[in-house]
């Protein structure tokens, strides 16, 4: 299942005992281009605190049209959970913490449940303090996109594939296309990510872009066409 990543934006989460709030942010890993946390904002009954939720601890995703996403968690877990800075960049500490303490599965492409793999190291005590490969969607949901003739577009969008919550697409809007058009990019096509300069740089010339996929974000994921449009 795909869906854009402004549409989790605003959406609710459900642990098994209640409402735990609403999806602020993604957190995703601009090496690898796969979600890692949902930012989610409380409500009152904890003070509207931010938590990082990874999608492993979402229960199997059919529909989202009710605005709700199930979670295999419990409130008193969440309330339990370590207070982790949801502010980028956030700690691989923390990050190890929080995965020890829900038993998530991995961390980083390497389980958790041994932990001496992190503590302790000189890597994390040192310069390799915050993961750097973590990104806000966020944040780079304005960015400039260049090719080698200059400014292109403007980004808008990620397509996430809800199965494995990996990013295939970057949407963005440009000089070719209308103001309800979006060009459809493969991140397979983008070059480089200067997060310093919020600059997106991107291997298609003008004429390729011309060419490009096209979306209406409207009806992207209408039922009268089949996924994906643009094959």
């Amino acid at each position: 299942m795909q869906t854009y990543a402004t549409t989790l934006l605003e959406i609710s989460l459900e642990a098994s005992d209640g409402q735990i709030g609403k999806v602020k942010d993604i957190y995703f890993d601009d090496h690898t281009w796969e979600v890692r946390y949902l930012i989610v904002e409380t409500g009152n009954w904890l003070f509207q605190r931010r938590v990082l939720i990874a999608p492993c601890a979402l229960q199997e995703i059919t529909d989202i049209s009710a605005n709700i996403l199930p979670v295999n968690l419990t409130r008193i877990q969440i309330t339990e959970s370590p207070d982790i800075d949801s502010d980028m960049p956030v700690s691989r500490q923390q990050e190890l913490s929080l995965f020890n303490h829900y038993s998530w599965p991995g961390y980083g492409g390497i389980i958790v449940s041994d932990p001496s793999r992190y503590i302790g190291n000189e890597n994390l005590e040192n310069n390799n303090n915050y993961d750097l490969n973590l990104r806000s969607f966020k944040h780079i949901s304005d960015y400039e996109v260049h090719n080698s003739n200059g400014m292109v577009g403007r980004t808008k969008n990620l397509m996430i594939d809800l199965s494995n919550w990996k990013i295939e697409y970057l949407l963005f809007d440009d000089i070719f296309t209308s103001d309800q058009e979006m060009v459809v990019l493969d991140k397979n096509k983008i070059n480089s990510i200067s997060w310093d300069d919020n600059c997106i740089k991107i291997s298609l010339s003008d004429d390729e872009l011309r060419s490009a996929p096209i979306i209406n974000a409207k009806d992207f994921f209408s039922d009268k066409i089949d996924y994906p449009p643009f094959t």
